[in-house]
């Protein structure tokens, strides 16, 4: 009974109407589905309702039974998931296509429900997950799409089973797959690609044994190893970006339909083969970015069916062959990052179809030829730059009315920009930027509307930028910086409403920027640097509040910065230095959290730093030098945590350093210099341990220097000089190993010896400066051993004892040695022996004795200064001295010398002719500037030799005052008519001032005074232009003192004092008168002086006879001369005092009181010079 009762309900449940099971019905299905789903596009499925039909819904057919066969909602905007979808309720289904879509989350299994399925099609869209390996189920699919989406895992191996499948692709997503052994051969596969995923390996075996395969792309892997010598019959192979090495196969030649081959982007080599030329199908070739080397082969010429080829960066070597130009149809060639030689041939003309054509970088040679564009009508993009190509561009060019694109840049092209540029109507990019093109720049371009990117930079472009520049109204890039451009910058240039770069820098320009420059737009790079523009800046160059870039440093610009760049805060480099900007510092900025580099100095701002600034927590430059900024530096300058480089240099900055500043871990350069800092130098800053520049000199600091700098290992440089610091030089700083550039201590307090320890250590120093201290001791014995330093300048101490010899193994570098104003003794340094590099040599106030020794002549080639004055240096001068032919300066003022003045100082090279000194050798000599003391005109003066300058000319001059030399002037010193002083004041110098003393041209000053010294005053001494300072006093000299040219501006009688002999002016002296009454003692002492004359004339005759045998010998017979000379001049003084009985005077002193003391006696030098 209850049988009956079952079979009576299950034929009820079966004759039901559909609707009685709508909740596994496609339309509720459907329904369900879509109300899961986001829809981008609210009318995509505003029609999938109940009032209408199924079938008649939107991307839904239907068979005649009414069931659903096909789903296509492609770019839909739908978004949501596919496992709300009841695949259950749609068997009848054949065809699923949501390509496009926004769909996300994984593929459900469920989907395999679908058996009629023949098209799944979900590429471009967002899924995830793995494939379900239930796809392998649907045995009727011919079409599996699932490419462009984030699928990740393992390929199932079911999927190779699809008995029908046609079209696999399963591209663009994140795949994997280290073992393709478990996949079989998918025998009715045509199309495959699984590229751009994560594949690794060699090439999958199952692909080569699909053997109907046309279209196979396995790009964008990373599969490596060789590439399989048998390959399905392929229409269409893409391999690149993969690691496959080894030879291109040559079972690729077989491939007789083959016309796409993309194998650009591996590790290929072995050259691009001979058999691709007798692959007539080729329409494609791309083998780019491989290793391949070798030549291109001509027969690639023979592809006449060839649209596309590109070999760029291939390590290709060879010339350009000419046949390829025989390839009429190529519409592609990119040749660029090659090693071509040769030029570009001719024949490439032939390429009728072109319009991309790359060749950059491949070391081209030769002209550019012009019938390329006369040929090419369809030229779209020319791009040939980082060549070698000469000439002019051609005008030809203009022919070209479809060129979009044109580089030319980085070649060695010449002449004029053509003016037929500017018929190329279309054109949006043009850069003919680093070449040698001369001339202006052509007017014609503005009619270039659609051009976006115009570069011409570092050229030798002259002119002025045309006004018509306004007429390139899509301009966006304007770069002409670097050329040889004046006048002003166009007013027209405010019409470019979309332009975001504009570089003018690096030119000749003036005038003042257009006042509404930056109205209306959004600029975002600014660069007006290196001109000499003035006036003020725009108001409203940033009005579009798009500015990041913004330099004008080194201009002649005024007055305040524009209000509007306070809140530009977008800004990340500003460079406003070398101009004369005016206003408060901190009200011309705001707070810019994205500033990276801001350099103001060199300008007239004003006003206090604001707490504000510790905001622009993104700085890594910042640098105020020379500005008129007072107050402190604000605490919160410690917030400047990516801070790199602080320079505060030459400000009006008080009150101490902030202690926060040891919080800028990054901190590598700091400037604090010539401002009034006070107080201590913080020992925080021993925490900045990436430090290697500082800079505090020139400020009122004080204390002690801190231990806590030693701790700083990668300090260079290190400058405290000119503050208040006391106490002893810490031995810590013997840790700073790392010290190069600087160590400087000089124009202090500072007190005790030199701690040996320490600077034993550094020995990497270049230059050591201690000067103007209160140092005392001995020099460290380990001086010798810092191998590498340039400079050293320990003068104005109180050091004492003798310098410390060196070892034998001493390689000297130095180049500038200052020991000058101390207590050192001992003889000449013997370590200076082999110092072969040094310059400048200033050992003078100190008591260093004994001879002056002869190796300095052989020992010191590139000495320019040599001072010893003040000293106790005996003997002779060396002759030796003379062969240091670079020597200016010499300087033995106030020795105890004796002799004669080396006649071979006539021999001084640079004496003769003074050598310009370049910037570059004056930076390799010395730091900031080098000095030399010297008497000029009468005083002492410090020349400073400074670094800034362009080229300079040192001082040339010889001082040897102030010791015992005697006998003549030599004749051979007229030789040096570089000389700009000479000073030979207070010696026994005789007989007369030699005759050709006119020939000193560029002489500045003379001072013979105080010698004995007879005869008259050279005639040739007046045509010395360049004299105004001349001393003559205290000597025998007679004769009328010449009037003419440049004596007569000479007129202070004082330095012709005390010559018995001398009359006219400035002396008031008649020589009329003062003849006569000479005469008149002359007759009165006429007996005596006969017979002086007598006597003399014994002595002479006798010593002459004596002598004669020496006469062959120079040297002796001009000592002999001029001894002869004295002693006939002593006796006629003799005679002559004591007929007029005047006792034995030695010497009569400028102010005409009796002097009995030596020559050197006297502390300065005779003060009555005339002239300046």
């Amino acid at each position: 009974m209850a049988g009956v009762v079952f079979l009576v309900l299950f034929v009820a449940a079966a004759a039901m109407p559909a609707s009685v099971t709508a909740a596994t019905s496609q339309t509720d299905a459907l329904l369900a589905w879509k109300a899961s789903l986001l829809l981008g596009d609210a009318a995509a499925l505003s029609g999938w309702t109940r009032a209408a039909p199924v079938c008649t819904w939107r991307g839904v057919a239907c068979d005649a039974a009414g069931r659903v066969t096909s789903l296509r909602l492609r770019d839909a905007g739908l978004s949501g998931g596919l496992d709300t979808l009841d695949f259950a309720a749609l068997p009848a289904l054949t065809e699923l296509d949501l390509n496009r879509n926004n769909f996300t989350g994984p593929i459900p299994a469920s989907i395999s429900r679908l058996r009629s399925l023949s098209l799944l099609d979900l590429g471009s869209n967002w899924l995830d997950g793995s494939i379900p390996p239930q796809l392998g189920d649907l045995s009727g699919l011919v079409e599996l799409r699932l490419y462009n989406n984030n699928l990740v895992g393992a390929i199932p191996h079911q999927l190779s089973r699809l008995p029908n499948i046609v079209h696999f692709d399963l591209g663009a997503n994140y795949l994997t797959d280290h073992d393709f052994r478990k996949f079989s051969p998918m025998p009715t596969v045509t199309f495959m690609s699984l590229y751009l995923n994560s594949f690794n390996g060699s090439f999958p075996e199952f692909v080569l044994r699909s053997g109907s395969i046309t279209y196979l792309d396995l790009s964008q892997n990373a599969l490596f190893g060789p590439i399989p010598d048998m390959l399905p019959n392929l229409r269409f192979l893409n391999l690149s970006f993969n690691a496959f090495s080894g030879p291109i196969p040559a079972s690729l030649g077989r491939l007789t339909k083959l016309q796409d081959l993309r194998m650009a982007g591996n590790n290929l080599t072995g050259g691009v083969p001979e058999f691709l030329g007798s692959m007539a199908q080729l329409r494609i070739l791309e083998l780019g970015d491989n290793q391949l080397g070798g030549p291109i082969p001509s027969v690639l010429g023979q592809l006449q069916m060839l649209q596309r080829l590109d070999i760029k960066n291939a390590s290709l070597v060879s010339t350009l062959p000419p046949q390829l130009g025989n390839l009429n149809n190529l519409a592609y060639l990119d040749l660029s990052l090659n090693q071509f030689s040769g030029g570009l041939p001719p024949t490439f003309a032939g390429m009728r179809a072109m319009q991309e054509f790359g060749l950059s970088t491949t070391n081209v040679t030769g002209e550019i030829p012009p019938a390329l564009f006369t040929s090419w009508p369809e030229l779209i993009s020319f791009e040939v730059q980082n060549n070698s190509f000469t000439g002019k561009i051609p005008s030809e060019l203009g022919k070209a009315r479809k060129l979009e694109i044109l580089y030319l840049f980085l070649n060695n092209l010449n002449g004029s920009i053509p003016a037929e540029l500017g018929e190329l109507e279309n054109l949006v990019e043009l850069d003919l930027s680093v070449n040698s093109l001369t001339g202006p720049i052509p007017s014609s371009l503005g009619n270039l509307k659609q051009l976006i990117k115009l570069a011409l930079f570092f050229n030798n472009l002259t002119g002025v930028i045309p006004p018509e520049i306004g007429n390139m109204t899509a301009l966006q890039s304007f770069d002409v910086n670097t050329n040889i451009l004046h006048g002003e910058l166009p007013a027209t240039i405010t019409a470019l409403k979309n332009l975001q770069y504009l570089a003018v820098f690096d030119n000749f320009m003036s005038g003042t920027i257009p006042p509404d420059l930056g109205k209306g737009i959004a600029l975002q790079h600014v660069s007006f640097s290196n001109n000499s523009f003035s006036g003020e800046l725009p108001r409203n160059l940033c009005d579009g509040f798009a500015l990041e870039h913004f330099t004008v440093n080194y201009n002649n610009f005024t007055g305040t910065l524009p209000p509007c760049l306070k809140n530009c805060t977008g800004l990340f480099r500003v460079r406003l230095e070398e101009n004369h900007f005016t206003g408060d510092i901190s009200e011309a900025f705001g707070v810019h959290p994205s500033l990276e580099y801001l350099d103001i100095s060199g300008n007239k701002l004003t006003g206090e730093l604001s707490s504000d600034w510790g905001q622009c927590t993104n700085l890594t430059l910042l640098s105020m030098d020379g500005n008129r900024i007072s107050g402190r530096i604000p605490e919160a300058f410690g917030s400047m945590t990516r801070l790199q480089i602080l320079s505060l240099a030459g400000n009006n900055l008080t009150g101490g350093i902030p202690l926060d500043l040891g919080h800028l871990n990054l901190l590598f350069n700091l400037n604090l210099s010539h401002n009034s800092f006070s107080g201590p130098i913080p020992t925080s800053l021993g925490n900045n341990s990436k430090l290697q520049k500082i800079d505090m000199s020139g400020n009122m600091l004080n204390g002690t220097i801190p231990v806590a700098l030693g701790k700083l290992g990668a300090l260079t440089f290190l400058d405290l000089s000119k503050n208040r610091l006391s106490g002893k030089i810490p031995r810590e700083l013997g840790n700073l190993v790392q010290l190069q550039t600087l160590l400087d201590l000089s124009s202090n307090f500072l007190s005790g010896w030199i701690p040996q320890a320490a600077f034993c250590k550094l020995l990497s120093l270049q230059i050591l400066i201690l000067s103007n201290n209160q140092l005392t001791g001995k020099l460290p014995d380990c001086l010798w051993y810092l191998q590498n330093l340039q400079f050293l300048d320990l003068s104005n101490n109180a050091f004492s004892g003798e310098i410390p010899a060196a070892k034998a193994s001493y390689s000297c570098s130095l180049i500038s040695i200052h020991l000058s104003s101390n207590d050192f003794t001992g003889v000449f340094p013997s370590a200076l022996e082999g110092c072969k590099k040094l310059i400048n040599l200033d050992i003078g106030n100190n008591n260093f004795f004994g001879d002056i020794p002869i190796w300095i002549g052989k020992g010191l080639p590139s000495l320019k200064i040599l001072s010893l004055k003040s000293n106790n240096f005996s003997g002779e001068i060396p002759s030796e001295l003379s062969q240091l032919s670079q020597l200016q300066l010499l300087d033995m003022t106030n020795n105890g010398l004796t002799g004669l003045i080396p006649r071979s100082f006539g021999k001084l090279t640079s004496m003769k002719n003074p050598k310009l000194i370049s910037s570059r050798e004056l930076l390799q000599w010395s730091f900031n500037h080098d000095r030399i003391n010297t008497i000029w005109k009468g005083k002492e003066q410090i020349f400073e030799i400074k670094t800034y300058a362009i080229d300079i000319q040192l001082v040339t001059g010889i001082s040897l005052s102030g010791n015992s030399l005697s006998q003549c002037i030599p004749d051979e010193l007229m030789n040096l008519q570089g000389l700009q002083f000479l000073n030979l004041s207070r010696n026994y110098l005789s007989r007369s001032i030699p005759e050709n003393i006119g020939s000193l041209k560029n002489l500045e000053s003379l001072d013979l005074s105080s010698n004995e010294l007879s005869g008259a005053i050279p005639p040739s001494l007046a045509g010395i232009s360049t004299l105004s300072s001349l001393n003559l006093s205290n000597n025998h000299l007679s004769g009328k003192i010449s009037t003419g040219n440049q004596l007569q501006t000479l007129t202070d009688p004082s330095i012709y004092s005390n010559n018995s002999g001398l009359c006219g002016l400035p002396l008031n002296i008649s020589c009329t008168n003062y003849a006569l009454a000479s005469d008149e003692r002359y007759c009165r002492t006429c007996e005596d002086q006969y017979l002086s004359y007598f006597v003399m004339a014994g002595v002479v005759f006798g010593s002459w006879l004596w002598f004669g045998m020496l006469f062959s010998i120079g040297n002796l017979r001009y000592a002999v001369f001029c001894f002869v000379d004295d002693i006939q001049r002593k006796v006629m003084q003799k005679v002559s005092l004591k007929r007029e009985g005047k006792g034995d005077l030695s010497r009569v002193e400028d102010d005409g009181h009796l002097n009995f003391g030596p020559r050197n006696s006297g502390a300065g030098e005779f003060s009555g010079f005339g002239g300046a």
